[in-house]
């Protein structure tokens, strides 16, 4: 059945260093006996159109990946590991040139229905051909995907694929061949699908609310990756128009769980009663992860963000030192780094800072003799682009009210630069569409790190990635270095050369000011009324809010 020179395992890892052994019951961070039961509510902003989260269309519900099993499980207490799940034995060929994956014969749909090898052939080519954009990108270095016989499949990769590929393959979620067949995969729906997950769909509202169902005989329950975890019976999603309803609404206590990510609402929204008196509980919780690059993203494919010192010379109009003291109440540290609370940053560049007085004199000074050095000019106070003599504007694209005052201070300073700027705030469902093809000047965008750095860097960076539309080159980034670079980075297999390029690519992207680094917090800020239990382990990676159970 499975090749003779590949070796069987439970578990992946990208460079074969598992936690967890074999015969493993259950992770560290969970309790193996938490009590099943319970209905929990949780406050989103926004609203949802579809029930489909693999294309590009519409706006998802959230948490429909409650719906689906992956081939294998992520640890949320070691970096870059995957454990046994729908498939029950893997391996990789020593070579790394194809996976083989065993399916575990109990797996089943909501439907009864075995889940076997067809239906993760499906479901690759289904994603690849009519997914999102992002999963074509993920799997490019698959060369094939074939049944061997009812249980088992194998992946076959290109040569000098990346590294992360064998991880990816196993991270695929799998979805019944017999229930998509014959419906329209890339149109929206509000539908409830079929899954094999912890959770099924019990009731949507759309844009209002949706609501998931425990699966009493879930058919992975007792696996080792599951054990302890996915506790609650019911778990509803309550959409609210905006983020100070959904402050109000939570201080109410109409939903159970709130993660804060405003410093000024941490600061002053939370000071009522229910808190005093511990109905309601306001924590901090240090992480281990690597801080995601949150930045001002500049849109390259605009002619005007081709020219550096305009990048740069935006770069010092941005006053973080004003904003941390009166906006964000002395919290957050400024991103220095694309690789910021890890050891892969570069650690040799310093963004320009101010004395936060808010005139930010010194930086604009400088930040004017830098556009006059590269043959800007000025009209009647307006700054004029040194090629087309046309008058530079700037627009800033936001979908979230809290970021005006965030923004704001910025464009007044970029405005005194003589660069014509305002601010323009549209609702969820155009700024995703406008987003997603690349129609605007700057964007506040999220480049999220692996704890291992790799093939993430190349879907936001490399210049193959730049025209696709709802794709992660946000930036437009089109640079012969860094498409080497991340390139590399995608291939390496030793930790310490892999530090080395990270640290070369980080320095390059900060030197050429592709974007204007915003902040970081090392910290969840979370509020929940007192309903919860925990495990005594927290992991490193995560809140794992699937190992929480409501006390009796």
């Amino acid at each position: 059945m499975f090749g003779h020179d590949a070796f069987a395992a439970h578990g992946i890892s990208t460079f074969g260093d598992l936690k967890y052994p074999k015969n493993f019951t259950h992770f560290d961070y969970v309790n193996p006996d938490a009590p099943k039961g319970g209905k929990v509510r949780f406050g989103v902003e926004g609203g949802f159109n579809s029930l489909n989260n693999f294309i590009l269309k519409g706006i998802p519900a959230s948490s429909l990946s409650y719906l689906y099993d992956s081939l294998t499980e992520g640890s949320d207490d070691e970096i870059s590991a995957r454990y046994a799940l729908v498939a029950d034995d893997i391996r990789l060929a020593p070579d790394r040139s194809s996976i083989e994956f065993h399916l575990n014969k109990n797996a089943r749909f909501h439907d009864g229905v075995a889940i076997t090898a067809d239906d993760v052939v499906f479901t690759f080519n289904k994603l690849i051909t009519d997914g999102h954009p992002s999963y074509k990108m993920a799997f490019r270095d698959v060369l094939s995907a074939k049944k061997i016989n009812p249980h088992s499949v194998k992946f076959t990769f290109k040569p000098k694929h990346n590294r992360d590929l064998p991880l990816l393959v196993a991270s695929l979620p799998v979805l019944p061949e017999h229930y998509y067949k014959n419906l329209d995969f890339p149109k929206t729906s509000l539908e409830p699908p079929l899954g094999s997950g912890a959770y099924r769909i019990k009731e949507v509202k759309p844009n209002r609310s949706i609501t998931y169902e425990r699966i009493k005989n879930y058919w992975a329950k007792d696996l080792p990756v599951n054990r302890g975890r996915y506790n609650f019976d019911e778990i509803t999603y309550d959409y609210y128009r905006d983020n100070n309803v959904l402050i109000e609404a939570f201080k109410a206590q109409k939903y159970d769980f709130r993660q804060e990510n405003v410093a000024r609402n941490w600061a002053n929204a939370y000071n009522i009663e229910a808190i005093k008196s511990g109905e309601i509980i306001k924590r901090e919780i240090r992480h281990s992860l690597p801080a995601p690059m949150q930045t001002f993203v500049l849109n390259l494919r605009r002619e005007k963000f081709q020219n550096k010192a305009l990048r740069q010379a935006m770069t010092y109009a941005f006053d973080f030192e004003w904003l941390r003291q009166h906006i964000f109440y002395g919290s957050y540290e400024r991103t220095q780094s694309y690789f910021a609370n890890s050891d892969f940053g570069s650690k040799k560049f310093l963004l320009p800072k101010s004395s936060g007085d808010g005139f930010n004199r010194d930086n604009l000074i400088k930040a004017r003799q830098i556009l006059l050095d590269a043959s800007y000019e000025y009209l009647d106070g307006k700054l004029l682009d040194p090629k087309t003599k046309q008058k530079i504007f700037v627009e800033f694209l936001i979908d979230q009210q809290a970021f005006e005052m965030i923004v704001a201070p910025f464009v007044q300073n970029l405005n005194k630069l003589g660069i014509e700027s305002k601010l323009r705030f549209v609702e969820e469902n155009q700024y995703q569409t406008r987003v997603n093809n690349f129609d605007f000047d700057v964007i506040t965008g999220m480049f999220g790190q692996a704890t291992i750095p790799g093939d993430e860097l190349f879907a936001y960076f490399h210049s193959s990635q730049k025209d696709i539309k709802g794709g992660r080159n946000l930036l437009g980034l089109d640079d012969v270095v860094v498409d080497e670079l991340v390139t590399k980075i995608s291939r390496v297999h030793k930790k310490n050369e892999l530090k080395i390029l990270t640290k070369k690519l980080d320095q390059h992207l900060l030197e050429n000011y592709y974007t204007i680094p915003q902040w970081h917090n090392n910290t969840y800020r979370i509020l929940y009324r007192d309903i919860f239990a925990f495990p005594t382990i927290k992991p490193k990676y995560s809140l794992a809010v699937d190992s929480w159970w409501v006390k009796k």
